[in-house]
């Protein structure tokens, strides 16, 4: 245990860059403000253990990766993907924590999650790739892209699934069925004109928060394949130079 204590503390600091590792405490700092806060007020039981699972969150890749042998998935995962599930334990946080879901008119801090999400979604799916291949084969910028929006694509549906099933089940207002009808809301004003007026709300609600999270998953998929493309083609022009050197050496 020790040994892989060091083991993953020294990969640590060879993939982490230092503004990456003050972003994870910063997120950490965050979500125990958000936690003392939680448990200041009167809430139901779910909404103490919301925080606290969350919070978690911001160690999960490290625990992982010390509870499970070096050869598994999980002991496979970059740290770096670290910073990404921070981006959404944050992100989802931050809405709760300034009350930004109440918020009505210009803002709606849900649509801003689902904009968020695509990013994050995106390179999580990367970084399961990944670890799910191993070293077994070289996996192009083709199949990693893919592969990552793939994910995020599914990730996205998924959500939107347990949404209806919350406000079908529970009787929540994810999807709008509640919604407070608000005249200089632009989400309002845009979607009552059609043809079933209001009562399309929370079928657009749920459409436009899939479609916003497909393009931008697309976009970072896109991304994505730029930068595996110029890592390939870097990669591809320094392996003759090394080559010559180590014949070079070898006479």
């Amino acid at each position: 245990m020790v040994q892989k204590l060091k083991d993953n503390l020294r990969e640590l600091r060879e993939q982490i860059s230092v503004p990456e590792y003050l972003f994870w405490w910063a997120s950490r700092i965050f979500m125990l403000l958000y936690i003392i806060q939680t448990f200041k007020g009167d809430h139901k039981w779910i909404d103490y253990l919301l925080p606290v699972i969350v919070g978690i969150g911001t160690f999960v890749v490290f625990l992982m990766r010390m509870v499970t042998p070096q050869n598994s998935l999980f002991g496979r995962l970059s740290f770096h993907l670290q910073t990404f599930v921070d981006m959404m334990c944050v992100a989802g946080s931050v809405g709760n924590y300034f009350g930004l879901y109440s918020v009505n008119g210009t803002l709606h801090y849900d649509w801003i999650l689902h904009v968020i999400s695509g990013v994050p979604m995106t390179m999580l799916g990367y970084y399961l790739l990944v670890a799910m291949n191993g070293k077994k084969t070289k996996l192009t910028p083709q199949i990693c892209a893919c592969g990552s929006m793939g994910f995020s694509f599914i990730v996205i549906i998924g959500w939107e699934l347990f949404e209806y099933c919350g406000d079908y089940l529970f009787g929540d207002c994810n999807q709008r069925y509640n919604w407070e009808i608000v005249p200089e809301d632009p989400f309002y004003n845009f979607f009552t004109h059609s043809a079933a007026g209001t009562a399309q709300l929370p079928l657009a609600d749920t459409i436009v928060d899939m479609a916003t999270a497909f393009f931008v998953t697309i976009f970072t998929g896109i991304v994505l394949y730029i930068v595996l493309r110029r890592r390939e083609k870097k990669e591809a022009a320094v392996a003759p130079e090394e080559k010559a050197e180590k014949a070079t050496a070898a006479v």
